[in-house]
């Protein structure tokens, strides 16, 4: 007679990849995605050594899941504001002084992207005569904002110091975060007012609002001694 095989006990859904479709479900959330492709990952790992482990499909579809949403959400960040905010003030500024109105396209929204290079010139120059040439454009060290538009606006102040040859300056820069009209995400500058009390402000574009005005900090008021008790 045959022996008779031994039943084989079921295989066990792999938790880790049970979790690494749970961290692919949110699918507009970067953090969560890599997470799906790691711990997707880690599911295919546990499951080639434990022939007990079954959910490998899971496990592909969470990584494949993760790493599109991945792709797909960085691209966007990027295109939408997040290279602004990584590349800094100094390269759109530099397009404004060395007048090129195709570089203006890139970081500037607005009235900014059709001047011709005239224009640009009749701005630049002035600004390089008081001061010399552009070295660096930084976030401001003595004044901070947070990143929100004004009261009833789509634009946010963007403190920061300039640093030209001959002068550091503090500016602000205008940040249009989205179109006032439609709605959509913009992430652009739009506006410059450059602050010198010597030799009086320069905005830019000309024609242009400049940015709203950043509100003064208020001092914290000292507390309130304790009212002593009335003497009777």
């Amino acid at each position: 007679m045959d022996p008779i095989a031994p039943e084989q006990a079921p295989k066990e859904m792999s938790r880790t990849a049970v979790l690494a479709a749970m961290f692919a479900v949110p699918l507009c959330c970067p953090p969560m995605s890599l997470l799906a492709c790691i711990t997707g990952g880690v599911a295919l790992f546990q499951i080639g050594r434990n022939p007990n482990l079954r959910g490998g499909w899971l496990a592909w579809t969470a990584i494949a899941v993760g790493a599109i949403c991945t792709i797909v959400m960085s691209v966007l960040l990027w295109t939408h504001g997040l290279s602004l905010l990584v590349r800094g003030a100094t390269p759109p500024l530099r397009a404004v002084m060395s007048a090129q109105p195709t570089a203006m396209q890139q970081d500037w929204s607005g009235p900014a992207t059709s001047l011709t290079e005239e224009q640009l010139r009749a701005f630049a120059e002035p600004v390089r005569q008081r001061y010399g040439d552009l070295i660096a454009a930084t976030p401001s060290t003595t004044r901070t904002a947070p990143l929100k538009p004004a009261a009833s606006g789509s634009i946010a102040t963007i403190p920061v110091t300039i640093q030209f040859e001959r002068a550091t300056l503090e500016a602000d820069l205008g940040l249009e975060l989205f179109d006032a009209q439609s709605g959509a995400t913009v992430m652009k500058w739009r506006s410059l007012r450059i602050i010198d009390p010597a030799a009086g402000e320069l905005t830019f574009p000309p024609g242009e609002p400049p940015p709203p005005p950043l509100e003064a900090a208020r001092p914290k008021s000292a507390p309130s001694a304790p009212a002593s008790p009335a003497l009777r």
